[in-house]
């Protein structure tokens, strides 16, 4: 019986327990706006790779959440990707269309890199999982982008392996050596595979023999990161962008001459690329959220700003209407606009670089909540339940966040975290809880909070939370772990404004569900899924009702107080990572070391001592999970 009188407890902890300040979900651009924007469930989950799929839709590959799809009305319809041979999440970051309208991605995740098919009818993955042995091999490789070949085969980069790979309808893959670190590639005119890589230079894969001519640019080594997407131009020649230079440039497969093109707009970090419709080049300019024309007779480049800045515009393809589609992972957004009418107005500057001549900074919205080198990271619930006793709450995506910056140990000799210079360290939407009052009573509550009384505003209950205290955060043993203290309020007309339960402390430890922060190497940004699971006492509830005289009932109803050995949560999430960019109110202590090294250590990709050269390979048949 005590499981019934739980109901609305068990609710409000759960709510209590993520790490949340939910901020507004972007809506989508003005109706009078050329660029249209589609706002995902939850923002966090990075939308990057995009592929235009059947039936006027579009699919994109989320870094911190699985695969979606927007269809020709705009709904947006997401769907997981299965764990790995290691029991882990991966991290799904480009997607191509195959010639058999299947949908292939690539999973970034370095813990057990994969590709993934698609089946636009059902949204289900099959995954192949890459060799990480033998001569040519995949291990620790960033699989970043993935093309249909000149053989029917997808191709696909294999990042600091120094791999490029290939795998056909049967599950067998091909790994090439390069000596280089691929991050995109394209077929050229000529057939053969060509790629960037991270060190500026331009790639050339004989898939016959499995030969590799590499091409330095102009700007090799001026800048990172040093170069981005590539494509075949009108003109026969492969167009490709170094986000690091600011620059677009194009090489010609028979002279290997190379031209580069600066944006108008300095470290505007083009990015992204793709042969529009109106056979112009189109670029995303990820650190100043617009998107750009190149004309590829004269070079010339016009930008056109997006909605609004921070939008970190990443990928861009032709899509359903004509249209080109494009990722906004710094907000959360799929856009697209109509080539022959693009948006007008003043360009976006971009966003400062993080310090004096260092890469240019593609930041997304979070960061403009903290000081500038401070390290600000946000979390937000992506689901989960909570049980207490024998009473268990499924909760919704998207209902809590919190958000600040690491600043100097207190008292307690942990770090704190600060609130941000922006917008609320903690924030919640209410919650509506089932049946409201009447259905938390013992027996008869779940049937009468299935009659019409339940739906009576007098009976309507819903759950918020706020903080008791500041947030500590400890990084011992390079972990990451958060105390918070809060209160959780139960709203109702009869309780009044005063029905808290608190405070409730909260040892939270957040867990990778990828096994560590798995990125894409040209986000300024990291994100990841996490999970968190601890038990946690709940005190009674207090100030319910004129004078409190309706506390007693509450509690009865509840089986409040109710110790930690009843109690377990079980949340999701995704967390974010970066330096915050906000030049507002920036403290004058640089953030503290321990903060420093966990965003450096990070992004450190383990990279091989020595690579196999060209023109060695390695064929598996990988199967399919």
């Amino acid at each position: 019986m005590r499981h019934r009188r739980s109901r609305a407890l068990s609710l409000a902890a759960a709510l209590a327990l993520g790490a949340g300040a939910l901020t507004a979900v972007p809506g989508a651009a003005a109706a009078a706006s050329p660029v249209r924007e589609i706002a995902l469930p939850v923002p966090d989950v990075l939308p990057l790779g995009l592929a235009a799929g059947p039936d006027g839709s579009v699919w994109y590959a989320a870094n911190a959440g699985g695969i979606g799809r927007v269809d020709a009305a705009g709904k947006v319809t997401e769907y997981p990707v299965a764990e790995n041979s290691k029991k882990l999440l991966g991290a799904p970051d480009a997607m191509t269309s195959a010639p058999d309208g299947s949908l292939w991605f690539t999973d970034v995740s370095t813990a057990a890199p994969r590709v993934g098919r698609v089946d636009p009818a059902t949204g289900k993955s099959t995954l192949y999982e890459l060799p990480t042995t033998g001569t040519v091999n995949f291990a620790n490789a960033q699989v970043s982008d993935i093309t249909p070949g000149p053989d029917g085969a997808l191709w696909f980069t294999g990042g600091v392996s120094g791999s490029i790979g290939r795998i056909d309808a049967s599950g067998t893959v091909t790994a090439y050596a390069t000596r280089l670190f691929p991050y995109a590639l394209t077929t050229g005119p000529d057939k053969a595979i060509w790629f960037t890589t991270g060190q500026g230079v331009l790639g050339r894969l004989d898939p016959a023999t499995g030969a590799v001519t590499s091409f330095p640019t102009p700007s090799a080594g001026k800048g990172t990161p040093a170069m981005g997407g590539i494509v075949t131009g009108p003109d026969g020649r492969l167009w490709f962008t170094e986000p690091g230079a600011g620059r677009v440039g194009r090489i010609d497969p028979a002279t290997h001459a190379i031209n580069e093109y600066s944006t108008p707009v300095s470290d505007s970090m083009p990015t992204g690329i793709v042969l529009g419709p109106d056979r112009k080049l189109w670029i995303t300019e990820t650190a100043a959220s617009n998107i750009a024309s190149v004309d590829p007779v004269s070079g010339a480049i016009s930008e056109y700003p997006l909605p609004a800045t921070l939008s970190a515009p990443l990928r861009i393809v032709n899509g359903p209407g004509g249209h080109l589609w494009f990722s906004e992972p710094g907000r959360g957004l799929i856009g697209h606009l109509d080539p022959a009418a693009p948006p007008a107005g003043t360009r976006h500057p971009a966003v400062p670089a993080l310090l004096p001549g260092a890469a240019p900074n593609g930041a997304a919205q979070f960061m403009n909540q903290c000081p500038r080198e401070q390290l600000c990271q946000t979390q937000v619930t992506t689901g989960g339940s909570v049980k207490i006793g024998s009473f268990q709450q499924e909760l919704p995506a998207g209902a809590i966040r919190i958000t600040g910056y690491l600043g100097e140990p207190d008292e307690t000799g942990d770090l704190v975290l600060k609130p941000p210079v922006a917008g609320q360290q903690l924030v919640s939407t209410p919650v509506e809880v089932p049946g409201g009052l009447i259905g938390q009573l013992p027996l008869i509550g779940p049937i009468l909070g299935k009659t019409p009384a339940a739906m009576w505003d007098v009976n309507r209950l819903t759950v918020t939370q706020s903080l008791a205290g500041p947030i500590h955060v400890s990084l011992a043993g390079g972990g990451l772990g958060a105390k918070a203290s809060l209160n959780v309020h139960l709203n109702n007309q009869l309780l009044g404004a005063t029905c808290v339960i608190g405070p409730i402390e909260a040892n939270l430890a957040p867990a990778f569900r990828t096994g560590d922060l798995a990125f894409d190497p040209l986000l300024s940004w990291l994100s990841g899924q996490i999970a968190i699971s601890a038990p946690v006492a709940v005190p009674a509830a207090k100030g319910c009702g004129p004078f409190g005289i309706l506390d007693g009932v509450i509690n009865q109803m509840m089986g409040l107080p109710s110790p930690a050995s009843e109690n377990t949560m079980n949340l999701t999430g995704v967390l974010s990572l970066a330096s915050g960019i906000n030049p507002s109110n920036t403290p004058q202590a640089a953030a503290p070391a321990e903060a420093a090294k966990l965003l450096k250590d990070a992004r450190t990709v383990r990279k091989p001592r020595v690579l196999p050269a060209a023109p060695k390979k390695t064929t598996v048949r990988v199967a399919p999970r």
